[in-house]
């Protein structure tokens, strides 16, 4: 996955904001927050007239006000550690109640309600297009229907090192042990225990790391960061036989 971001150096963060390019701060910078922006489109719609140029400047400076608003900076969390990676579009309603440990990874198109509170650990990546809720309505005992207005709250908390794959929800007050591994598209309505692969909806454990290799690489440093920028390519045995021919035509194996 090739992914343009820009990198803010700010005093114990290293923290990375995909986005439109290295513009974007310099265009705030100068044009200032949503106010000003309204200034500017109510200067091209004075000099050029409503027509499909101003239409199309307007949609513009609308879209990149709405992609601004969904960069979320360290400050905003609760903690916030280094070589932090938050793709966007990303949406958080309560930042100030998320913990980012070192090198917390989060891929676009994710949606976090953290209302109740979210802990991610160290080195842990959670791929696109995931959900993650830490509140529900009160339905038993409530004094209406369905619901009523109460919100429960629910933390989360994914130790260090874990992999979440695409598509993945984790349901309200789940904890996911340290080292686990969520397939793509699982619903996690569960506790997870430490290095378990899970898949499935609702998930459920189908193997496990192997604790030893796991506690050998933790041991010794050997963590690999989130995103990769050069990749290895392995073909499995049974693959080369089960798709020779297709391999071959694809180019991929001789």
């Amino acid at each position: 996955m090739h992914l343009m971001h820009i990198s803010v150096n700010i005093p114990w963060h290293s923290f990375h904001l995909s986005g439109l390019g290295r513009l974007s701060p310099m265009i705030m910078g100068l044009l200032g927050a949503q106010n000003s922006m309204g200034i500017v489109k109510r200067s091209i719609k004075k000099l050029i007239g409503n027509t499909g140029p101003y239409k199309f400047a307007s949609w513009a400076i609308n879209k990149y006000l709405e992609e601004e608003m969904l960069i979320y900076k360290p400050g905003q969390f609760k903690e916030c550690g280094q070589g932090v990676f938050i793709d966007r579009p990303i949406y958080i309603n309560f930042p100030d109640r998320v913990i980012l440990k070192d090198k917390v990874h989060i891929f676009r198109d994710t949606m976090i309600n953290s209302r109740g509170g979210l802990y991610i650990g160290q080195n842990t990546g959670i791929s696109n297009r995931c959900v993650i809720l830490t509140d529900q309505h009160r339905y038993i005992d409530s004094d209406k229907i369905p619901f009523d207005n109460v919100v429960e709250l629910k933390p989360v908390v994914i130790r260090d090192f874990v992999w979440i794959g695409i598509g993945v929800m984790i349901l309200p007050g789940v904890e996911i042990g340290e080292g686990a591994i969520i397939g793509m598209g699982s619903v996690v309505a569960r506790d997870v225990p430490p290095l378990a692969i899970m898949l499935g909806n609702p998930a459920k454990v189908i193997g496990h790391r192997s604790k030893e290799h796991f506690e050998s690489c933790k041991a010794t440093g050997k963590y690999q960061d989130i995103i990769i920028t050069k990749h290895e390519e392995s073909l499995l045995y049974m693959h080369r036989v089960k798709f020779e021919k297709e391999l071959k035509e694809l180019g991929i194996m001789k």
